[in-house]
């Protein structure tokens, strides 16, 4: 039974168009990257150099995709938990949730980042007694970054409950659904299809909010290149420009790929006539 589901899933998924259409991206960026090295042969810039950073900042790469890992599903799982309770009967849960994203959205994820990193540090230290709080300082910024992303994915999911027309809602408790399954089994599916767009563009910004990592020295992409530039200054000053222009490339890369896996979730869970509008 699951076998055929998954061979249903599947074959809904990669299409023959949808496969034409990533075949074709795909020629497109071997195409653009034997483009770039054709133009570094020809000594517009220095494609030596280029390749000598390259596997540093694809370190760096690693430790972005990482931190984007942890960030994006706890930052959603948090949204979706304050969403929720944003929407509740309860007063006491609504001012929870009311309280959660007014704070962590009204505070700059740089301050956030850093105040974090400082009071974890001098908490394993002097109560836990760990020489080298490096680790948990950089655990605990990525956290931070979690909770601010985590406030504006409960607003973007509190719009898409709300767009749930109330009639359904009724109708799934005149069956004998109690309110959590009407939520879970008729709200929340409805909800998640239509907040899929917005979601995605909060998924590309905790991708490029990663950088602010760099402050605590994380090993991440923003870092990698800003470590280079000092060494890249000794020899030629056009070597930053080629640095941070691969930085920015890798950046693309891995937020075109978020993006457009969002956007293959949502064209997989199209139901006709109740997609969000394109644009």
């Amino acid at each position: 039974m699951w076998l055929a589901s998954a061979a249903r899933l599947v074959r809904r998924t990669f299409t023959a168009g949808r496969i034409l259409r990533i075949g074709t991206a795909l020629a497109a960026t071997e195409a653009a990257f034997i483009v770039l090295v054709w133009i570094g042969l020809t000594g517009y810039y220095n494609l030596r150099y280029a390749e000598t950073i390259l596997p540093f900042l694809l370190a760096g790469l690693r430790g972005t995709a990482l931190f984007v890992v942890v960030a994006i599903p706890l930052g959603f799982s948090l949204g979706l938990l304050m969403g929720w309770a944003r929407v509740s009967r309860s007063w006491y849960m609504r001012a929870i949730g009311s309280v959660y994203v007014e704070f962590f959205r009204g505070i700059a994820p740089l301050a956030l980042i850093v105040f974090s990193s400082i009071i974890i540090s001098a908490l394993v230290q002097r109560v836990f007694y760990v020489e080298d709080p490096a680790a948990y300082a950089i655990a605990a910024g990525l956290i931070a970054l979690s909770l601010h992303s985590s406030a504006y994915q409960a607003e973007i999911l509190r719009a898409g409950i709300l767009s749930v027309p109330t009639g359904q809602v009724e109708a799934a408790e005149a069956i004998g659904l109690t309110r959590g399954r009407a939520m879970v089994r008729v709200t929340l599916p409805q909800a998640f299809r239509v907040s899929l767009p917005a979601l995605g563009n909060e998924f590309a910004s905790v991708i490029k909010d990663t950088s602010l990592l760099s402050v605590i020295s994380a090993l991440e992409l923003s870092y990698a290149g800003g470590v280079r530039v000092p060494s890249a200054l000794q020899l030629d000053f056009n070597l930053v420009f080629l640095i941070w222009i691969e930085v920015a490339l890798l950046y693309l890369v891995l937020t075109f790929a978020v993006t457009r896996t969002v956007r293959l979730v949502e064209n997989v869970s199209k139901v006709p006539g109740l997609e969000a509008a394109e644009l």
